[in-house]
């Protein structure tokens, strides 16, 4: 595996040398349409051939990283992020995206850290700490390898609350996040509920901060299976108290939901999802379209 990261490195670099200097290579491509006040943020999983549409192979994840590099992207930091959520001085690219990872796979490092240390990229990814070390997913070493890189950022997905629940006696599953409990024929109370999910949250961040030296979140926070009871819930009263409770601890709170781009101002933010099925030309595609619903919006 190291002998293939350094490979691709290697290949990716040259392209880039024989281009001109990196960030300044002559572009083959027309630049993308230049957007002033926004980012798109990107949300891919696995770095594998498509399981369900949450997988990106390889080769295509390489292909739309030079595409975003061919059409003027440059990929930015999470702490630049936040800085123009918070509406903050910060010095950002004509062409910003931001790149994030969710679910902690050890394919989203051993695949995408040799793409992105060849452009001098940077990204960050999810993770819900209970699922580290776990046949699959990031151990603490890597994790802490990659902090110490300066080329990952990290923050919280969940503690133990990227799973599913019981929700009613019918059997109905929802996730941790959007349902009380149902168990031994009676549901959670809402106070519980209120209880469980805040404790959760809090455990994720303790346990980061614990096994990552020098760690301290970023102040965001990407809401497991994109539903904080918006999308499905056994209690209407989940959503408006987790959103709220949601932005009093976190500048940006992550959900999915198409390709718009995001704008200053602290809250939710969108994550545009990269499935399986996209090539380059998809991604640049979707890109596109958010930048039209941008202009749209203005």
């Amino acid at each position: 595996m190291v002998a293939l990261a350094a490979l691709i490195a290697a290949i990716i670099a040259a392209t880039t040398q024989a281009a001109g200097a990196r960030g300044t290579a002559v572009h083959a491509r027309p630049l993308f349409p230049r957007f002033v006040r926004a980012i798109p943020v990107l949300l891919y999983h696995r770095l594998t051939p498509s399981i369900n549409g949450y997988g990106v192979a390889p080769a295509d994840f390489e292909a739309q990283m030079q595409r975003l590099h061919d059409v003027g992207f440059q990929a930015i930091s999470l702490e630049q992020y936040v800085r123009f959520i918070r509406g903050e001085p910060v010095d950002l690219p004509q062409r910003p995206v931001l790149i994030t990872f969710d679910d902690g796979y050890v394919s989203s490092y051993e695949v995408a850290d040799p793409i992105l240390a060849a452009y001098g990229w940077q990204a960050t990814i999810y993770i819900p700490t209970s699922v580290v070390g776990t046949p699959g997913r990031l151990t603490w070493a890597q994790l802490r390898q990659m902090y110490a890189s300066g080329r990952w950022q990290i923050d919280e997905h969940a503690g133990d609350g990227h799973v599913v629940v019981t929700a009613d006696a019918a059997g109905r599953r929802l996730p941790f996040y959007a349902s009380e409990i149902w168990a031994d024929g009676k549901q959670e109370t809402f106070d519980h509920y209120k209880a469980r999910v805040s404790r959760d949250i809090q455990l994720g961040l303790t346990t980061l901060a614990r096994n990552i030296p020098g760690w301290r979140s970023s102040g965001t926070f990407a809401v497991p299976f994109n539903n904080y009871g918006q999308n499905g819930s056994n209690d209407r009263r989940i959503e408006p108290w987790l959103s709220s409770y949601l932005k009093s601890r976190f500048s940006a709170i992550f959900i999915q939901g198409g390709d718009s781009f995001t704008t200053p101002g602290p809250g939710f933010q969108n994550r545009i999802h990269v499935p399986g099925s996209w090539d380059a030309d998809a991604l640049e595609s979707h890109l596109l379209a958010g930048a039209r619903l941008l202009t749209r919006a203005r």
